[in-house]
């Protein structure tokens, strides 16, 4: 008997919320243009604010997967840090006079570094290749043994160097990038075997890379040309050429399995001071770059970025507030009889002002559910016309509808206690 009361109680209670609803939803069905104009500020300012936090979240996420390649158990070690060492400007100057890594010095980490796993060197720099008549500008990359393991690509012709082929001084073997190939060779001809022309000295093509793309450390290997790096050494004097800017010589180091990064930082640290013989009193000549620190100033930025777009998003919401509330007093003034005349039959100044407020609440999370289908409509152009990949998050869209039903309420109270305290007499002569 109880549980049958309750749902009767129950059914009382919904049935006039429900056909409130109806009456809203006929009221801004019969008042179409009046609606449209009301949708469209929310519409663009929910827009705005889920589109940009869906677009940014997105790219922060593809940058920090794409980060993740790097290794985040990697060092590497280069004159120049990826973000200032100390507070203020970055100075270059300071960097440029440090002794570039050496290959040398990576027989010596090699021995003594307990905690690394594996340990290379690479050197890059700009360059002309030529076959026959011929000629294609590379990006040229002289490396050590391991350089693999640390970089994503793959030969999808021939091979990659063999061991002693890197240990090798004399070895001139090389392996090219998809564009370098097609430059040169065309797309119907095998550019194994074939021989260019690097540093004046004929070199034998081994392998062809398949097109990757630029990597996460800014290697274009599709325009480049790979050499062992002990070959390119005794054709220049690498260890030598202090002052090449950013492409000096730069040491990667991974850590071993049960090795710390931390463990590996300060053991490299020490080994490279001793090393380079620095006194203790003596600052590095050297940078230790790791993966963390860029992922926090990533981050950081991407926090900055998003602040705009709030504001950005604020602004268009205010602006839809205020032409919601606009159209809402317009609609108390209208229906200004209607409202005497429901009052005088009975309704209480409560089911008035909630009659009101569920209609500015309905227009306004009807302007957020569009401006979200504009956002699905956005990320499709993005990931299928601009290759572009697009995270879509619900925490976004919820976030939308909320804020959508929050400018309901505030646009729609002043009006709604308007209507809710109009004398029944008086509105009825209006």
């Amino acid at each position: 008997m109880w549980i049958h009361r309750s749902q009767v109680a129950l059914h009382h209670q919904m049935y006039p919320f429900a056909e409130n609803v109806l009456m809203v939803v006929d009221e801004l069905r019969n008042n179409k243009l009046r609606t449209f104009l009301s949708l469209l500020g929310v519409t663009i300012g929910i827009f705005c604010i889920i589109s940009v936090l869906t677009v940014f979240d997105s790219l922060q996420q593809n940058i920090q997967q794409s980060m993740q390649t790097l290794g985040s158990k990697n060092l590497y070690v280069g004159k120049y840090p990826w973000i200032p060492e100390d507070k203020g400007e970055y100075p270059w100057w300071k960097y440029k006079s440090r002794p570039v890594c050496k290959y040398s010095e990576v027989l010596e980490l090699k021995k003594y570094l307990n905690a690394a796993y594996k340990i290379c060197l690479s050197y890059s720099e700009p360059s002309k290749v030529n076959f026959s008549s011929r000629e294609s500008n590379i990006m040229l990359f002289a490396v050590t043994k391991d350089f693999e393991n640390f970089q994503s690509f793959d030969v999808s012709e021939g091979r990659y160097f063999t061991g002693t082929e890197m240990q090798n001084p004399t070895s001139n073997s090389v392996v090219i990038g998809s564009t370098v190939a097609n430059d040169l060779f065309g797309r119907y001809t095998s550019p194994i075997g074939n021989q260019i022309n690097i540093y004046g000295n004929p070199c034998t093509i081994i392998g062809v890379l398949k097109k990757h793309g630029r990597s996460n450390m800014g290697f274009d290997f599709d325009g480049g040309v790979i050499i062992p790096y002990l070959y390119a050494a005794g054709k220049k004097d690498i260890d030598g050429n202090i002052g090449n800017g950013f492409v000096d010589p730069m040491i990667m180091i991974e850590a071993r399995a049960k090795a710390s990064v931390e463990d590996l930082y300060f053991e490299l640290i020490a080994t490279l001071r001793a090393i380079r013989k620095i006194k203790p009193r003596e600052p590095d000549n050297f940078s230790i770059n790791k993966l963390d620190v860029i992922q926090n100033k990533v981050n950081e930025l991407f926090e900055k970025i998003k602040i705009s777009g709030w504001i950005i998003g604020f602004f268009s919401l205010i602006v839809g507030c205020f032409g919601i509330a606009n159209i809402m007093y317009v609609s108390v003034k209208e229906r200004t009889a209607q409202i005497g005349l429901k009052k005088a039959l009975g309704a209480k100044s409560s089911a008035v002002l909630i009659d009101f407020l569920l209609e500015s609440m309905i227009l306004c999370i009807l302007g957020g559910l569009i401006g979200i289908v504009m956002v699905f409509l956005l990320s499709f152009v993005l990931s299928y016309f601009l290759n572009f990949p697009i995270t879509l998050s619900l925490y976004n869209f919820i976030l939308g509808v909320g804020m959508s039903l929050f400018v309901g309420v505030i646009a729609g109270y002043l009006p709604a206690k308007k209507a809710a305290a109009l004398n029944p007499v008086e509105a009825i002569r209006s």
